[in-house]
């Protein structure tokens, strides 16, 4: 029988989108500088522009991620790449005479950031569902690794090009050139995705393989339609290992939202760099997180085959990770030698993302029909750091000038993220409801599931 390697293509396609999904967060921060000198914004002005976004996609997760769970990933996530790379694009008209007045145009900005927040909600939920579905279990981490590292590649690559088109034809640019990319693809993802089931270029061979290693079909995956109860919602939210796993992605999140905001302005105004040299400098922080990204996601597979538990695989990485992290705060020592700031940034963000196991330990702990639910709750913790962080920092910097305790802040964020795994994080396995429950104890496929990846995946 032929094998067919159609979850890989599936795995690019997803790499692709979350390229496009970050730069459209991110192309923001490229033209912040441009756009708050032509409006006179303040800095508290600006971080609320930047976290906007986040407002409306923090507030849609917990909905979003219900809807999800009934009508799947194929349109709600096709429509959504359409609809926020269309509010993208109409960023760019914001300077255009119509708009008679400064106020009118940054209002304009507030709305489309409040709709790209709104459409890009279904973005992780939607990934996280689709590789628990085509994703054995044992490349699961790297699957998630790899896909997510597209975020990095994309900015360090594009970065450079972008601010070139800022620098050159204006700021509107951005959002042309990224909305115009986003609508295309969109319409693309639309024809061409399909879940394991209604697949017409898998194999069987595929699928059983698929199925035997926990994805689509499995007894891990039975209770993917069984009806989401609000006794088991409350269940989950009781335990303190999902509870840890929330604030450790706030703190994640911390360190990335001021990497897809502030860091551009940081470049400029906190080491003096032009617009020019801040993209460039900006793609080598980026090529780190990529790498770190895949280390961790390679490294936490890796220790899975070499027999280790689950728990020892997913909490070293993080641990680690977020060590490094904390060390960010070093910058506010170097900043008239840019060099060595931006090797302690790429060092900080390299680490970050090493960390960046969140949604791999979610599938490991959270029963796949409430995947969708549970990770509304998980990017609803997550990304109210993407609401604080660009607020707090445009404050600081209003009233001190400088971004050393905005530094600080980040640094002792990722320390809280560390105690959250040492001390709340317990022993990485599925969280079964009550009701679920087989006389042992486990569900009958996370029974099955336990056993093969604590015997090495």
């Amino acid at each position: 029988m032929k094998t067919t390697k159609t979850r890989y293509f599936i795995v690019f396609l997803l790499f692709v989108v979350t390229a496009i999904n970050y730069m459209d967060r991110a192309n923001l921060a490229i033209a912040g500088s441009k756009i708050q000198g032509e409006f006179s914004l303040s800095a508290t002005q600006l971080g609320l522009l930047f976290s906007m976004f986040t407002w409306t996609y923090a507030a849609s997760q917990i909905p979003v991620g219900y809807l999800l769970d009934r009508i799947g990933s194929r349109v709600l996530y096709g429509s959504a790449i359409v609809i926020w790379s269309a509010c993208t694009f109409a960023m760019g008209f914001s300077s255009h005479q119509l708009f008679a007045t400064a106020g009118a145009s940054f209002a304009l900005l507030l709305v489309c950031r409040a709709l790209i927040g709104l459409a890009e909600a279904p973005s992780y939920l939607s990934n996280t569902k689709i590789v628990a579905n085509w994703i054995p279990k044992s490349e699961r981490a790297r699957a998630t690794a790899t896909y997510i590292s597209s975020q990095y590649i994309g900015l360090a690559l594009f970065t450079p090009v972008l601010t070139f088109l800022t620098a050159r034809y204006g700021w509107q640019m951005v959002f042309y050139a990224t909305g115009g990319v986003g609508i295309v693809f969109g319409i693309y993802w639309l024809i061409v995705y399909r879940d394991p089931k209604d697949s017409k270029k898998t194999s069987q061979a595929e699928l059983d393989y698929i199925k035997a290693g926990g994805g689509y079909g499995s007894q891990d995956q039975s209770a993917v339609s069984a009806k989401v109860e609000g006794r088991d919602i409350l269940f989950l939210l009781k335990n303190k290992t999902v509870w840890g796993l929330f604030i450790t992605q706030f703190a994640y999140n911390s360190t990335l939202i001021f990497f897809m905001t502030w860091f551009i302005v940081y470049l400029e105004k906190g080491l003096n760099l032009t617009l020019s040299k801040a993209g460039l400098g900006a793609s080598i922080p980026y090529l780190m997180a990529m790498l770190g990204m895949l280390v961790g996601g390679f490294l936490s597979d890796s220790l899975l085959k070499k027999g280790k538990s689950v728990t020892l695989a997913r909490k070293v990485p993080v641990i680690v990770g977020l060590v490094l992290t904390a060390m960010i705060v070093f910058v506010n020592f170097f900043e008239n030698q840019p060099v060595i700031a931006i090797g302690i940034l790429s060092l900080a963000f390299f680490g970050n993302n090493v960390a960046n196991l969140g949604w791999v330990v979610f599938t490991d702990v959270i029963p796949r029909n409430l995947i969708g639910t549970m990770g509304g709750f998980l990017n609803l913790f997550g990304n109210l750091s993407g609401i604080t962080t660009p607020i707090i920092f445009g404050i600081i910097l209003q009233r001190t000038h400088n971004f050393h305790y905005a530094m600080w802040y980040v640094s002792i964020v990722a320390v809280l993220g560390v105690l959250s795994y040492i001390f709340l994080v317990g022993k990485i396995e599925m969280i079964v409801p009550p009701k679920q429950r087989q006389p042992d104890g486990y569900s009958a496929g996370s029974r099955v599931s336990f056993e093969r990846l604590e015997g090495g995946g």
